[in-house]
């Protein structure tokens, strides 16, 4: 969509540079790279312009000379062919993508791993042993009066959070959004969106987030009205504690918002609990949820096309011929570390950032990647959301979000590269 026939903005456009993937930014097209001239925000501004730019001139290398896709295709598949164990790793993908990914390893008998899943794989485990009682973005834009945050600012990963879902202009319920109390539990953290548009300061439970376990379990202590020995737990008045568990109870709809990245990996799972233990015991009498925030780096398009493509969550191997989901042992770290894999295959084409590890032999990813270590085979591929059309999914799990085709570029798709390497590698096989 365009402001007139003859615009070179393009507007709507959703961006898959983040997990809440905003859908209301307006990209100009008529530079050589992309410009974000409406919505959006520093890293979207990056991104376009970062990714926005055709690069027909990069071309696949294999022993770091040039050659064509056929032949770099060719040449990847004969690898994981060979390979004992290959791990396809990164998965930096949209929806599309990570479906090829999952043909290619299927047919190659690896292991799928996304670069997030050594913290996801701990929140999942929460679903698993107690379950989730979690809301959607819109709902906390239209309902929530009370939103603690939990060991994060959000808006360190996420920047718009605030302005969208906060601090919007309307809500469907009262109260105004306006009127909504924020409060944060953990020091360290940015606090500044925090502040109401009439300059009311959010509420700061200043601790060592090392610590959110026992901030945690002193608030469903006092939950349960069961006794809290210390008089400042965490060096905070017991007082303060009980005020906050008391706006809990009062509130209409309070929500308790995290974002596993942010906690200290060992704790992932243990805080996640403790907040759903909290949700749980507030919903006897009010109404209350979790928001647990992520998507980002195509993180929720890998989990969700995992699922229901397995069953299983992300971590799971093929070697056998069927989906085996474990993920501690199918971590693409152990598995280097235990000598278990001798080819690591990198999949990104939503994130030019992260470098691949050096044990990566193959690389996928935008050629706008700075590679620390040359790979044996590197196929630059186009980026979804900025070159070619695609899906997104956004981090509270409530929408697949549309990517549009902004800039036209020669670059194949990761989902085309994966598969070419697929179909090779059924020919090697036959």
């Amino acid at each position: 969509m365009t402001n007139e026939a003859s615009s070179t903005v393009v507007t709507e456009v959703a961006c898959p540079f983040c997990g809440l993937a905003c859908d209301d930014l307006s990209v100009d097209t008529a530079g050589e790279a992309l410009a974000v001239v409406g919505g959006g925000c520093a890293k979207a501004q990056a991104g376009f312009a970062r990714l926005g730019v055709s690069h027909d001139g990069a071309s696949a290398r294999v022993g770091g000379q040039p050659a064509s896709l056929e032949a770099a295709c060719a040449e990847v598949a004969r690898r994981v062919k060979a390979s004992a164990q290959p791990v396809f790793a990164g998965m930096a993908l949209d929806v599309g993508g990570m479906r090829e990914v999952m043909e290619l390893a299927d047919a190659a008998g690896g292991v799928v791993d996304h670069l997030y899943s050594e913290i996801g794989w701990r929140s999942t485990r929460v679903v698993q042993d107690v379950g989730y009682v979690t809301t959607t973005l819109a709902e906390v834009k239209n309902r929530a009066d009370l939103i603690v945050l939990v060991g994060t600012d959000v808006v360190s990963k996420a920047s718009r959070f605030f302005e969208r879902y906060v601090w919007n202009d309307e809500a469907m319920f009262e109260p105004a959004p306006a009127a909504r109390r924020i409060v944060y539990l953990g020091g360290g953290l940015n606090t500044a969106a925090g502040q109401s548009p009439d300059g009311r300061a959010a509420d700061v439970f200043d601790f060592d987030r090392a610590r959110m376990p026992e901030a945690l379990s002193t608030l469903n202590a006092l939950l349960a009205k069961q006794p809290v020995s210390e008089a400042a737990p965490l060096g905070i008045e017991l007082a303060r504690w009980q005020a906050l568990v008391e706006a809990l109870r009062a509130a209409k709809y309070s929500v308790l918002v995290w974002m596993a990245g942010d906690f200290e990996p060992a704790q992932v799972d243990l805080n996640i609990n403790a907040i759903m233990s909290a949700v749980r015991a507030l919903n006897v009498t009010t109404r209350s949820n979790g928001l647990g925030l992520g998507g980002a780096d195509g993180e929720l398009n890998a989990s969700m096309v995992h699922a229901w493509q397995t069953g299983y969550p992300m971590r799971t191997s093929f070697a056998s011929g069927i989906p085996l989901y474990d993920p501690v042992h199918n971590g693409t770290a152990r598995l280097v570390e235990q000598g278990e894999t001798d080819t690591v295959v990198w999949i990104s084409a939503l994130n030019d950032k992260t470098p691949p590890p050096p044990e990566a032999k193959v690389v996928i990813a935008p050629p706008t990647l700075k590679l620390e270590h040359e790979p044996e085979v590197f196929i630059p591929v186009s980026t979804p959301g900025v070159h070619h059309v695609g899906h997104f999914f956004r981090g509270d799990k409530g929408a697949a979000l549309p990517l549009r085709a902004l800039r036209a570029t020669r670059l194949p798709s990761a989902a085309k590269v994966a598969a070419a390497i697929t179909a090779q590698l059924k020919e090697v096989s036959a």
